[in-house]
């Protein structure tokens, strides 16, 4: 038996077994009980926990099987990162045609969770983007899907959660870009009636649209758009290297009181209506700080997520 542990650190599954998949050719492992992938731990709550079943480790998956730099077709085992991904294709002038806020997550836990970005207005989930993949059932079987080969797997699979088999491949369509830049703009809002107003008008416009919003703070923030540079002669540095959260706090250090302090600096520091950005820090900001789950403490938090409508 092993304990697995998800981002938010609760639940905690102490009856689990384990086992690491690491040839995609070789069939499951025989079980009579249920089986669901678990790649590096980036899900929330029990998404990829498996009480009193086998957990697929499959982040030993982690070869390039195919990529064509002139097209930008890439074709990986589902084990692979988004930033093993990065650092192959972006080099290249290619990167990834949606991407979650962690580069932290393996190709086949982007699909099972079909995983949205700062892009979503625009180029919609992950999923839009996926080519093929392989599925392998708990049966044995086989199965390539893809828009032409048995494509009603291939729509359960995305965003399935890994309840439809062991994605052991996935082809992916990755998009050109030219520089490793963005073009930032940004607007602070005092309140969700202008942050609106602002991303009628610049959400529009741009490919990437995020807003940070004070929610102890009468909704005010600052939002985001961005879209990828040209070539210019200076070009902004890549961050520096991550720094790890190494502490165990007994109790969350995210509570009322720093998050309002956290909130007010945040809010007030200098940011410019426009410049230059390295795509890493915009696309991955927490990616700065390792670990960082910890800072809540022993028992964990919960992640909620939702879309508001605007108010008619």
């Amino acid at each position: 038996m092993t304990s697995a542990l998800s981002w938010g650190r609760t639940p905690r599954v102490e009856s689990a077994r384990e086992c690491w998949v690491a040839d995609r050719f070789q069939p499951l492992p025989p079980a009579n009980e249920p089986l669901l992938a678990h790649g590096l731990g980036r899900s929330y709550g029990d998404v990829a926990l498996n009480e009193g079943g086998l957990l697929l480790r499959t982040r030993h998956l982690d070869r390039f099987i195919a990529f064509d730099p002139g097209t930008g077709v890439l074709r990986a085992e589902a084990g692979v990162s988004l930033d093993d991904i990065i650092a192959l294709a972006l080099p290249q002038g290619w990167f990834l045609p949606v991407t979650p806020g962690t580069r932290f997550v393996t190709l086949g836990g982007a699909v099972a969770n079909d995983v949205h970005g700062k892009n979503h207005h625009r180029a919609g989930t992950f999923g839009h983007h996926v080519r093929a993949l392989e599925l392998l059932r708990s049966d044995g079987q086989r199965l390539h899907c893809s828009a032409t080969d048995h494509p009603d797997w291939l729509a359960a699979t995305l965003g399935g959660l890994g309840l439809t088999g062991l994605i052991t491949w996935v082809e992916l369509q990755l998009v050109r870009v030219r520089t490793p830049a963005l073009w930032t703009v940004n607007r602070r809002f005092r309140n969700l009636e202008e942050y609106w107003q602002i991303d009628a008008e610049l959400g529009a416009r741009h490919e990437y649209a995020v807003a940070w919003v004070d929610c102890l703070g009468g909704g005010r923030g600052i939002y985001t758009a961005a879209d990828h540079a040209a070539p210019m002669k200076k070009m902004p540095p890549p961050p520096p290297s991550a720094r790890q959260f190494r502490t165990d706090p007994p109790f969350s250090l995210v509570n009322g009181l720093t998050l309002r302090a956290f909130n007010q600096l945040y809010y007030r520091r200098p940011v410019a209506a426009q410049g230059l950005s390295h795509l890493l820090p915009f696309f991955y900001p927490l990616d700065g700080l390792l670990q960082w789950n910890r800072m809540y403490g022993r028992r964990g938090f919960f992640q909620y997520q939702c879309v508001l409508p605007p108010r008619r």
